[in-house]
């Protein structure tokens, strides 16, 4: 536990199992770190992912072995997806009996080497704090990801040798300081972009973007579920690229022949929606390290990575197009901006729950400060249209899609930022995988509000089944559940909504109170997806 403390890493996310009780018992002596207990482990991960993906700094979770660390595995593969810091511990059985197929026994390496950056297992007391400092330099080195260690549980109980004072880090400076190259791949550019996936709560590098742009007269778009890293109120603020987007958006980066990238923006769903991979587009992609998938995502166009802190090469490169701009009025010719489409909702018939009503309410009503977490469904294309993310609203969603991520993510994002309102998301499917820690939240003190959208379905996978087989309904049907009744089981605060007339008057009381708090937005029959 000295070695948590002394790394910075003052929450412990973990489901409890007899494999290390041993560290359970040393945090009973351990004030500086929290103990959040779960009541999944896909939960315990989840949340130790959005913690991370917040503080932008690496949380760590742990649960027993095998049933354990099988359910664990979930929030692991979100974080090696999403590219963030993670330490996923695991308790083993002892050494002596291993090999010989005991009690939940299973091998770490085989599961979790395929969705991890290192799976490590230590077979020596020796070992331990070594492995642990290695595995948290992996975590946060390069591409960030989640590391996994497996932990005998002889090793625990026994006594660790070694020295656990912090080693000095030192920050290389750049040593990139002239960017008239970029510049002037920028200025040879016919209609050239920003795409920026830098950290979910803006800070340094979402402020140095911004004046880069301003500078530069250069359009600025966010990658899919990044949308809350450059503020969406910004005059050069295009739109956020994914699933849902109005495609005249989708279709402007699209006509970028030059995208700039800030941060590891090249994932798939970003070079689909945005049809990145062609040939004769550049992509110039600033980071701390290689992704060395990207080059499968746009193996048409040219793309060259370049290793390096984003915020220090925002800056250079203002100051050059400030500099410039004393001597010259040149600059690089931005793209026409896309109208905006009329997202005004239209008139309400009696009874009726209008999505787009919904959400632009939502938008309106959220606080500016709002921390708000975001669970897989369709009712997550509304969002992306109507919820913007100015301020100093911050966005956290899982990239892989999974579902169950909004409360667990929540409980990790409040206990990262103490006093930030934290706002869940969430179908009824996925409310449904993560409801256990209705109680957990209670439990934890904290004030999380749930926003649950109900439409009896797997929406998503309901609307792709209608495109490929259509009028062949199958296996995507839900029965109906009384969300309030569930959250109010585990002391939560209910509200039910059915008309759009219901939704301003909810929200607003909602709002007016604290605590835990749910509010089931009963949908009833909507179309799969917004139109176009």
């Amino acid at each position: 536990m000295r070695w948590m403390c002394e790394r910075g890493i003052d929450v412990f996310f973990e489901v409890p199992g007899e494999t290390f009780l041993s560290i359970l018992d040393a945090l009973y002596e351990e004030k500086r770190v929290r103990v959040a207990v779960m009541r999944h482990e896909g939960g315990a991960s989840f949340a130790a992912e959005a913690f991370a993906k917040f503080a932008g700094r690496p949380a760590l979770c742990m649960a027993t072995r095998g049933p354990g660390a099988s359910n664990l595995s979930i929030g692991v593969q979100t974080a090696h997806y999403d590219g963030t810091p993670l330490i996923a511990l695991t308790g083993l059985i002892p050494r002596s009996m291993q090999g010989g197929r005991a009690f939940q026994e299973f091998d770490p390496t085989s599961m979790f080497s395929s969705i991890s950056k290192r799976v490590f297992v230590v077979n020596s007391p020796e070992a331990l704090l070594p492995t642990l400092d290695q595995a948290l330099d992996i975590a946060t080195s390069g591409r960030p990801g989640p590391v996994v260690i497996g932990l005998p549980t002889d090793i625990l109980s026994g006594t660790v040798p070694g020295d656990i004072a912090r080693r000095d880090v030192i920050t290389p400076e750049w040593g990139g300081g002239d960017v008239q190259w970029l510049a002037d791949a920028l200025d040879a550019a016919r209609s050239p972009a920003i795409l920026v996936a830098t950290s979910a709560e803006r800070g340094a590098a979402a402020s140095a973007i911004a004046q880069l742009s301003l500078e530069a007269n250069l359009p600025v778009f966010c990658a899919w579920r990044r949308f809350s890293a450059f503020d969406n109120g910004h005059p050069n603020f295009v739109g956020s690229i994914g699933i849902g987007q109005r495609s005249n958006v989708n279709d402007a980066l699209a006509k970028a022949d030059f995208v700039l990238s800030f941060g590891f923006a090249i994932e798939q769903i970003t070079c689909q929606n945005a049809q990145l991979d062609r040939a004769g587009r550049r992509i110039i992609q600033i980071a701390a390290g290689v992704d060395e998938d990207a080059r499968r995502q746009v193996p048409s166009a040219d793309l060259l990575q370049v290793i390096d802190n984003p915020t220090r090469v925002a800056n250079a490169l203002r100051s050059h197009y400030e500099a410039r701009a004393k001597h010259t009025s040149t600059s690089p010719t931005a793209m026409e901006k896309p109208s905006a489409a009329d997202e005004s909702p239209r008139g309400v018939e009696d009874g009726e729950l209008r999505m787009d009503v919904l959400m632009a309410t939502l938008d309106r009503k959220l606080p500016q400060n709002a921390i708000v977490t975001c669970d897989a469904g369709n009712f997550a294309q509304w969002r992306v249209r109507h919820v913007s993310f100015g301020g100093s609203r911050v966005f956290l969603g899982a990239l892989d899609g999974a579902m169950g991520y909004g409360l667990p993510a929540a409980i990790g994002a409040e206990l990262a930022a103490p006093g930030r309102s934290c706002f869940v998301f969430a179908g009824d499917g996925g409310s449904l995988m993560s409801s256990p820690d209705l109680e957990s939240a209670v439990r934890l003190d904290l004030s999380t509000v749930v926003f649950v959208f109900d439409n009896h379905l797997f929406g998503t996978i309901r609307a792709k089944q209608e495109d490929q087989y259509p009028g062949r309904p199958m296996g995507t049907e839900l029965g109906p559940v009384d969300f309030g009744q569930l959250a109010r089981a585990s002391g939560w605060k209910s509200w039910t909504v059915r008309s759009s007339e219901e939704i301003a008057p909810a929200i607003d009381e909602v709002l007016s109170e604290d605590g835990c708090r749910l509010v089931h937005f009963v949908l009833g029959q909507l179309p799969l997806k917004p139109a176009n």
